[in-house]
Formats: structure tokens, sequence, C-alpha cells
């Protein structure tokens, strides 16, 4: 329970000083299938539309489509809440390694 409390206290503090929001700027939320990324997703929105005063919204849906979208640059997703490595790797190599369309966190986190 501790060790589930801290990771959602680190996505808190992600989202409160490393997302970049300007006030009515609205931010769409890749939800993957698993609840641990239903969780964090929720924590983001959270954070966005209360303490940030952005809009966000939730966009179901795979790893592939999260991470294509995000790679079109064009706001039909903006956040992965939950990449696993080396889980993901094939999906970070392609979009973060090679093509550079998507930013990893320089505050990961081992969970």
């Amino acid at each position: 329970m501790k060790r589930i409390i801290s990771k959602y206290l680190i996505v808190v503090y992600l989202c409160l000083f490393t997302i970049p929001l300007q006030a009515a700027e609205k931010v769409n939320i890749g939800v993957p299938s698993w609840a641990g990324a239903q969780a964090i997703a929720q924590l983001i929105h959270e954070v966005v539309t209360k303490k940030l005063g952005g809009k966000a919204e939730f966009v179901t849906g795979t790893n592939a489509i999260i991470f294509q979208a995000m790679d079109q640059g064009k706001g039909s997703i903006g956040i992965h809440p939950d990449v696993w490595l080396p889980n993901q790797e094939t999906f970070t190599k392609k979009y973060v390694d090679s093509k550079k369309t998507v930013v990893l966190s320089k505050n990961s986190y081992k969970g």
C-alpha cells in the first residue's frame, strides 16, 4: 500500500511541476486498459483541471493508438499516463528514440 501511495504522489508531483499548462489550455489524456494507468490518468486529470485550471479529457486506446496519436502532434492525445519499460520498448524505440516525436518524462519512477 505504501508503495502504491508513493507511486501516485510522484505522479501528482510530475503533473504539478513538469506539465506546462496555461489557463484554458486543453490536454487529452490517453487511457490504456489496465487499472494502474487508469488511476494515474484520473490523477493527471484532477491536477490539470483543479490545480492548474486547465481542461482535460480522456481518450481510451491501446498503447499503439496512444503512441501513434502522440506522434502525430495534433493534440488528439498528449499524455500516456503509464509507460512500462521494457514492456513498451517497441513504442519508445520508434517514437522516442528514432522519430523523436514523443518525449518521456525526465522524472520517471521505477514501480
